[in-house]
């Protein structure tokens, strides 16, 4: 198993896509990514609840040290594997 997995998604302007995130070898959680705007969002879903990884509180309520740099992971390779955010230019 990768240690990120894509299960299904669309790209474009509202953009969602999901998969899993293997965190340590022992816990893997299910991850959304949800584009809107031009404003992306990452949540971790523990018992079909969501944890957004921009949350600092969030992610301290399930053990998650350096979310921001599994968002970024996450979103790269997201990016990475054609599931882009199409919309307007951003400056």
């Amino acid at each position: 198993m990768n240690k990120i997995e894509i299960i299904d998604g669309y790209d474009g302007f509202e953009r969602h896509v999901t998969g899993t995130y293997d965190l340590d070898g022992n816990n893997v959680y299910e991850w959304e990514l949800d584009t809107y705007d031009g404003m992306t969002s990452i949540y971790f879903k523990d018992n079909e609840e969501l944890f957004n990884l921009e949350e600092y509180d969030d992610c301290a309520e399930i053990g998650i040290k350096d979310a921001i740099e599994i968002y970024d992971e996450i979103l790269d390779f997201v990016n990475d594997n054609g599931y882009d955010f199409i919309g307007e230019e951003f400056e």
